[in-house]
């Protein structure tokens, strides 16, 4: 009886054993963000999480999945060893790796803007022309037309009263006329110079106006141009004046909406925001380029544009509680996963079902 007992003993101590090695074997996942890199529910799915499983598959991991609602909560986790892995659309950046240990990052992304298409109208157009640099530029043209027409004057409208009249507005007035003419190439032939010093004021005005006029044309042409491509639709972060802008709680990204002058509105997710910009309730959605592709819709595609700009550049990994096995053996499969293409493939599969 005592020998049967023992027996029991030990076998109930080795199925307990078994039962934790199993347990201790089994990979506890955390996952966070928003769609379509992490989508809660009975069974999560998402970007992220179809990355995962494939790694997953291909390693024999055992695991479970936990839901974070944000990239903080899950690295407290990370930190608390409650999980040994973190995955999701998390930002690999210097504050954060104090906290966790990352993987290879596994997608390189950008800030993008979404934007309604915008036309000109006439006074848009014709706008450029009431601009005080034009009208500044205008009034230093005329500046310098007076002062060579009085130059002439004095040079030969004072001795030549027959041609230039006897007063001095009518004198320095002909000399703007020949000063305006000359500059143009008309050369109507009305006015000329006959002495030395009126041909030395009008030669050196010659080659001067040459540079002036081309100048002149040249920026009067880039102007209406750039105003042409460019129109009115938010393009860049340049266009933000006086705007209001739906952005993610990003602080770098705050800054800089604030320094050109645009007006933040913080949004959780790309869908917020997108909705935001449907209502009218902002200008311009900047987001991450993939959630915003994912929410955009399709039917949409007319009216709105998202412009890539190469905006705040980052890049996505996993995090863990230290550089570990794990780690390496994550690190390996995302590099095959890349080089294969699987990653891309992935991402494509989402926006293009979403759409």
């Amino acid at each position: 009886m005592a020998r049967t007992l023992i027996i029991i003993s030990i076998l109930f101590s080795f199925l307990c054993s078994n039962a934790q090695a199993v347990k201790d074997s089994t990979i506890q996942v955390g996952y966070t963000g928003s769609e379509p890199f992490s989508i809660a529910g009975e069974t999560p799915k998402g970007i992220a999480i179809d990355l995962w499983r494939e790694i997953a598959f291909k390693t024999d991991l055992e695991y479970n999945l936990v839901p974070y609602k944000t990239v903080d909560l899950g690295l407290a986790a990370i930190q608390d060893k409650k999980i040994d892995v973190l995955i999701g659309p998390i930002t690999i950046n210097s504050d954060r790796a104090l906290r966790a240990s990352f993987s290879q990052p596994y997608f390189d992304t950008e800030m993008a803007i979404l934007a309604p298409i915008l036309d000109l109208t006439i006074w848009d157009r014709i706008q450029p022309f009431f601009s005080s640099t034009f009208l500044y530029a205008v009034l230093g043209l005329l500046l310098v037309l007076t002062f060579v027409g009085f130059l002439f004057w004095l040079a030969e409208g004072k001795y030549m009263s027959e041609e230039y009249g006897n007063s001095a507005i009518k004198g320095i007035g002909n000399g703007i006329w020949l000063a305006i003419v000359t500059m143009t190439t008309v050369g109507y032939g009305d006015y000329a110079p006959k002495t030395i010093l009126g041909r030395f004021i009008i030669g050196s005005w010659m080659i001067i106006s040459l540079i002036m006029a081309t100048s002149f044309v040249a920026g009067i042409a880039t102007t209406l141009s750039i105003t042409s491509k460019e129109g009115k639709t938010i393009t860049s972060l340049s266009h933000l004046d006086n705007k209001m802008v739906a952005i993610p709680a990003n602080q770098r990204l705050i800054n800089n909406v604030n320094l050109v002058g645009g007006k933040p509105v913080i949004v959780s997710n790309a869908k917020e925001g997108y909705s935001k910009l449907l209502n009218g309730e902002v200008d311009a959605l900047v987001y991450d380029v993939i959630p915003l592709e994912y929410v955009f819709e399709n039917s949409k595609k007319s009216d709105f544009v998202i412009s890539k700009k190469n905006i705040f550049p980052q890049h996505y990994g996993f995090a863990f509680q230290e550089a570990n096995t794990l780690k390496k053996k994550i690190d390996l499969e995302l590099l095959k996963l890349k080089e294969d293409d699987a990653v891309t493939r992935i991402i494509n599969t989402w926006i293009n079902n979403n759409e």
